[in-house]
């Protein structure tokens, strides 16, 4: 029975590199090259160069570009999470009517495509569009349900015995969830707000649909529109997708602990 185990443990991992590690090194390793060296031999490393991250970087305007990205992505994934929370915990408590449709409700959300147009006609009528606010509120959707859906399973294994106990000492509800649900469903806050950040971070369709203003441009609009006038600069291309991946793999590398805490909390409830 080991050894069943341990083959298909060795086979899942050669997958993952194969499918996931290979394609990330390889785009790591263009970022590196020359643009002569990477046309005449695009399989082998050359000499390493660092030119391509200046290139990338002016041409891209990456600086302002991160800026707006971090604002609307961590903005975003926080509201996103706060409502999430403010969702599950009565949904978990069953503290509302219609609670089951609710729930069902935001998890047929969880499946649903992106609706362009339907998006771009709420931005237009309620002046939302082009506007650095108003980018922000479109985009706590996308992560909400599972959010909710997350939290409420994470709110669910809380004793109810602690709620009674707060509200015979006099515990607010807001006060409650702050000091003692918060605490108690940190990795799944965390889980739920990288998700909503992430869907931020890599939005293309979002940027090129609901903003017009240069000085606007999230990061993934900036590399599109720099792609557009550099279809063959891929050592240029690859280091402007290097730069914007590092901010996110350097947060989820952080997050380990909390992310594995979150995984052996969700292995001993189930």
């Amino acid at each position: 029975m080991r050894y069943p185990r341990l083959a298909s443990g060795i086979l899942i991992g050669l997958l993952v590199v194969i499918l996931f590690l290979v394609p990330v090194l390889y785009a790591v390793m263009i970022a590196f090259e020359t643009p002569k060296h990477f046309l005449v031999s695009p399989a082998t490393l050359g000499h390493p160069v660092l030119g391509n991250f200046r290139q990338a970087w002016d041409g891209a305007d990456l600086g302002p570009e991160l800026v707006n990205t971090v604002i609307y992505s961590v903005s975003a994934a926080f509201l996103s999470t706060v409502l999430g929370l403010l969702i599950a915990f009565p949904i978990a408590r069953k503290l509302i009517h219609g609670r089951s449709v609710l729930y069902t409700t935001l998890m047929i959300g969880l499946f649903l495509p992106f609706s362009v147009i339907p998006l771009f006609a709420e931005a237009r009528t309620l002046h939302l569009y082009d506007s650095r606010i108003g980018y922000i509120i479109l985009h706590i959707a996308p992560g909400l349900p599972l959010s909710v859906l997350l939290l409420t399973a994470f709110i669910s294994a809380v004793p109810i015995e602690l709620d009674e106990a707060a509200w015979m000492e006099g515990a607010g509800y807001l006060s409650y969830l702050v000091r003692v649900v918060v605490p108690l469903t940190r990795p799944a806050l965390l889980i739920a707000f990288l998700y909503a950040m992430l869907t931020v971070w890599n939005d293309i369709i979002g940027p090129v649909v609901l903003l017009a203003d240069p000085s606007l441009y999230p990061v993934s609009r900036g590399i599109f529109t720099f792609y557009g006038s550099n279809t063959s600069a891929w050592t240029h291309l690859s280091a402007a997708v290097v730069i914007v991946s590092l901010p996110v793999v350097v947060l989820f590398a952080a997050s380990q602990r909390q992310l594995i805490q979150a995984r052996f909390m969700g292995s001993v409830k189930g």
